[in-house]
This record gives structure tokens, C-alpha cells and sequence, in this order.
């Protein structure tokens, strides 16, 4: 059993991984300057952990309180995670790494994992604080403003006439008593904030961007808040998590060379290969099994990887886009002028053909004529025989009637 400890700012939150599984979590609150006392009455049940995961914000005596108490009550020395420039598929931004705060870090690693686009984690503790991660893990930075908690407590400390004291109370925009009314003000101070952040960044990230709350006032804020905002109120330990998980292979495989030591024991003790066989096997399977985990987190940043060296940045693409846009003007352009010519020539060729057909026309009357005038000659000359045939017929019937009559004259 893995022990995963939240040590935040007013208060603790713990679970445990059994089984490969995390557990439901648990919290109680703490003082910046101890933490014993807390840690005797929540763990005084618990007999023994294999390891213990810490994300700290507390501070050094607070880290070695609770080395000490581990130390002493399970024999195991705590592992407390800092944040680092680069882990499980996430790019830390900040130049120097540390100063990024673990518990900012472990959440960037939990919000990153299975994302299908880039997401925005608002905790809402003591100081609110703002991170951003792109799908392919890569940190853009952040903000931080203080919280609820933190402006109440500036307001009664800073201002000599404020000196009720704050407890909750229901929330009215316009409140009649001063408790009310640093209430009010407060949660508008920071719900506007939030709220604005969450439209630059969807603005910004064209829509695609989806957002996490969580920390001790974030049930306070959610109702005030866009409802597309997911509540993840464990959200670090599964960040602590990922580092807890990852030290069960190098375990597991000493596990295996343990039990396959004993077995060559036994088997000098004349115990059967197949009992030897059957301890390998049985501690194989279960190195098998938390390697499938760990295997499905390794793919997932390989994938990262290479996803991010294969992508290019947006501008590029749009660059790449807008220049295609460009040569598909042109070339409608150029087939716009293309049939611009061929519509010229297409109309010079009409022009052409009908200028042929014209002459061809003319050609054709001229030839019609023609063939009448030869058709007339033609007649004249067929007339003129007719008429000569007609007069030398005339001339034989007159010198025959002259001969006739001279004929009849000499006989009387």
C-alpha cells in the first residue's frame, strides 16, 4: 500500500494506491509550523505503508516533521516530489523549474493525461493560481492571485474599522453588515477575475480549451462560474500518482530475481523444476501487470513526443494555408485570362467563318449568273438557226410561187 500526501497551505489531503487503484481521499487541517500532532491522530490505524508520495508547500519543518514521524512509526523514508523541466509528456515553462510550485506541477501532469485539447487549472486555495497545458504537454505559463481567504483576512488586518469577525454566511450582491459585504466583495473580486481569464483564453485558443477547478474554495466559486468548468478535487494526489506508480517495475523485477534465487534453492533441496517454474511465472505475471500500466503512460509521452516534433506551429500552418490561398487566386486568374483568350479567338473565329461563308456566298451568286448569261448565249445561239432555217424555206416558197406562175404564163 502507497501512502500520497497533499500537504498544502491551511490543509492536508491524503489517499492510498492499493491494488494499482487510488483510493478515496481524506483531509484535515494543519499549521504552518506543525504537523505531528495530525499525523498521529489520522494515521494511528494504519500499520504499515511500502512508500510514501509527498507534494509540499509548507515548507522545510514541515517536510522534516514528517520525515521524522514516517521514519519512526513505518520505517520508510518519504519521497517528496519537486517539480522538474520535463515528466510524463509535460514541459515545464518556467526557466528555473522549481520555482514553478510542486503541487502547480502535479496537477499540470494529472490535466494533461488522456486531454484531447489544451486545459486551463484554476486552484482555488489560500492564493488562486492559473496554468495552462496544451494537448501535447507543453506548460504556457500561468498567473497567480490571491484567494478568498487571503483578501478577507488583508482587509481585516489593514483596516483599523473591520474588525468583525468572518464567518460564512449566505451571499448577497448588495450586503447591510460588514461581514456580508467583504463576503460579496471578495467573491465578485475573483469571479470577475476568473471569469475574464476564461473568455481571453477561450478567445485565444479558439474555443478549443476546456477548464479544471479545484482546491479548499473551489465548491464556493462553482456556482459563480461558467458551467462547463470540471470540478477535479483530487486533482494533485493523481499527479502524485504518477510518480508513486513508477518505481513498482524496478520493485517487481527484484521481486522476480528474488523468487527465482529461491527457487534454484529449493530446487538443490531436490524440490520439482515445476514448483520452480510456477514461482517465476506467478511473479512475471505480476511485473506483467504494472508494466501494462506503466506501458500505456510511456506510449502516451512517446506519442507527445513525436506528436510535437511532427506539428508545427499555428502560424506556420496558417502561413502554409494562406499562401495555397494565394497560388488557387492565381491560378483561377490565370485560367480566368486562359479562357479570356480562347473566348477572343473562339469570337475571331466566328468572325473568319462568316466572312468565308460570304464570299463563298458571293462566289456562289456570281457563278449563278454566270450560268444564266451562258444559258442566254446558249437560246441566241439556238434562236439564229431557227430563223435562218425559216428564211431559206421563205425564199425556196417564193421562187417556186414565181416559178409556178412563170410556168403558167408561157403555157397560155
Amino acid at each position: 500500500m502507497k501512502l500520497l500526501i497533499d500537504i498544502g497551505n491551511t490543509r492536508v489531503k491524503y489517499s492510498f494506491i492499493e491494488s494499482g487503484r487510488l483510493t478515496g481521499s481524506h483531509s484535515f487541517s494543519s499549521s504552518k509550523t506543525s504537523i505531528k500532532s495530525s499525523l498521529i491522530t489520522e494515521f494511528k490505524d494504519i500499520e504499515a505503508v511500502d512508500s510514501i508520495h509527498v507534494s509540499n508547500v509548507s515548507g522545510d519543518e514541515i517536510e522534516q516533521q514528517l520525515t521524522e514521524w514516517a521514519e519512526k512509526k513505518w520505517k520508510v523514508i518519504p519521497t517528496f516530489v519537486r517539480s522538474e523541466k520535463k515528466r510524463f509528456g509535460v514541459t515545464n515553462a518556467y526557466s528555473d523549474v522549481e520555482a514553478l510550485g510542486v503541487d502547480r506541477w502535479l496537477a499540470l501532469i494529472a490535466a494533461r493525461q488522456h486531454a484531447r485539447m489544451a486545459t486551463c487549472i484554476l486552484d482555488c486555495g489560500t492564493a488562486i493560481t492559473a496554468d495552462i497545458v496544451t494537448k501535447y504537454g507543453l506548460h504556457q505559463g500561468g498567473m497567480i492571485l490571491p484567494g478568498l481567504s487571503m483578501m478577507r483576512q488583508s482587509l481585516l488586518m489593514n483596516t483599523s474599522n473591520l474588525n468583525e469577525t468572518l464567518e460564512e454566511s449566505e451571499f448577497k450582491t448588495l450586503a447591510v453588515n460588514t461581514r456580508s459585504a467583504i463576503q460579496a466583495g471578495t467573491l465578485y473580486t475573483v469571479t470577475a477575475a476568473l471569469e475574464r481569464l476564461i473568455t481571453d483564453l477561450k478567445e485565444q485558443f479558439d474555443q478549443r480549451i476546456r477548464f479544471i477547478i479545484t482546491g479548499g474554495d473551489a465548491e464556493t466559486l462553482i456556482p459563480l462560474l461558467p458551467t462547463s468548468i470540471a470540478y477535479y478535487p483530487d486533482i494533485v494526489l493523481k499527479g502524485l500518482a504518477y510518480y508513486a506508480r513508477q518505481g513498482e517495475k524496478k520493485n517487481r523485477h527484484h521481486k522476480v530475481d528474488e523468487l527465482a534465487s529461491d527457487a534454484d534453492a529449493e530446487s538443490d533441496s531436490k524440490i520439482s523444476d515445476n514448483i520452480k517454474v510456477d514461482v517465476i511465472l506467478e511473479a512475471v505475471q505480476s511485473v506483467e501487470t504494472v508494466e501494462t500500466v506503466e506501458t500505456v503512460e510511456t506510449v502516451e509521452t512517446v506519442e507527445t513526443v513525436e506528436t510535437v516534433k511532427a506539428v508545427k506551429p499555428v502560424e506556420a500552418v496558417k502561413a502554409v494555408k494562406a499562401v495555397k490561398a494565394v497560388k488557387a487566386v492565381k491560378a483561377v486568374k490565370a485560367v480566368k485570362a486562359v479562357k479570356a483568350v480562347k473566348a477572343v479567338k473562339a469570337d475571331k473565329a466566328v468572325k473568319a467563318v462568316k466572312a468565308v461563308k460570304a464570299v463563298k456566298a458571293v462566289k456562289a451568286v456570281k457563278a449563278v449568273k454566270a450560268v444564266k448569261a451562258v444559258k442566254a448565249v446558249k437560246a441566241v445561239k439556238a434562236v439564229k438557226p431557227v430563223k435562218a432555217d425559216k428564211a431559206d424555206k421563205a425564199d425556196k416558197a417564193d421562187k417556186a410561187d414565181k416559178a409556178d406562175k412563170a410556168d403558167k404564163a408561157d403555157k397560155a
